[in-house]
């Protein structure tokens, strides 16, 4: 029953760093966040986590609107959780730039504008979205197939079939021979212990 128990733990544990390790990765990449609205203001961002287990996300923006509406300007930056639960406020973007920190995994971004920029949840409109695209560049690179000159592929199945192609040399008589001597003489040892053993058997039989 421990054994069970134990192996029931072990494979919670597994799953779990596998979710852990998918969700980290998930958080690591660069972000575009486009307007909702039709106006012209946007922002890009980049994700990358520290070796404190602390996300750095840099952030440029353009074409900010200031007042965003009548008597709004404080456009809020959040960060939507990739476990769900309340948006996480990461800060002003103030003249649209800036460096915001989280030890927590997000999936995507969004931008606010609120008329208190203290406020601890979203209440304004959301005018700008973005979800984390992964960094291509930093995935890993597949092995090019080898091509002919008139750039046709070379497959594992016509290599091997030129190496099978290789004429084989046939044996001689006297190598027939002495193969079908040795065959001979292994069976005739078989035959003179099967007949020692029988005689061993009748024997012992009869004594």
């Amino acid at each position: 029953m421990k054994k069970v128990f134990l192996f029931l733990f072990l494979g919670i544990s597994f799953t779990g760093l596998l979710v852990f390790a998918g969700k980290t990765l998930a958080s690591e990449g660069t972000i575009e966040l486009e307007s909702v609205t039709g106006a012209p203001y946007r922002c890009f961002a980049a994700s990358i986590r520290m070796q404190n287990l602390e996300y750095r996300i840099p952030m440029t923006c353009i074409n900010l609107i200031y007042p965003a509406d009548e008597n709004i300007f404080n456009y809020i930056l959040w960060a939507t959780p990739s476990a769900g639960g309340n948006p996480l406020k990461l800060g002003a973007l103030g003249l649209g730039r800036g460096e915001y920190k989280t030890k927590t995994s997000f999936s995507s971004l969004f931008v606010t504008t609120e008329s208190n920029k203290d406020t601890k949840t979203p209440s304004g409109r959301v005018v700008m979205r973005g979800d984390i695209d992964e960094i291509t560049f930093l995935k890993e690179a597949t092995t090019p197939t080898p091509e002919t000159e008139a750039g046709e592929e070379i497959t594992a199945g016509e290599e091997e079939g030129q190496i099978e192609e290789a004429p084989t040399q046939e044996l001689t008589t006297r190598q027939k021979l002495g193969i079908a001597l040795r065959r001979a003489g292994i069976a005739a040892l078989f035959a003179l212990v099967a007949l020692i053993g029988l005689i061993f058997v009748i024997t012992r039989s009869r004594g």
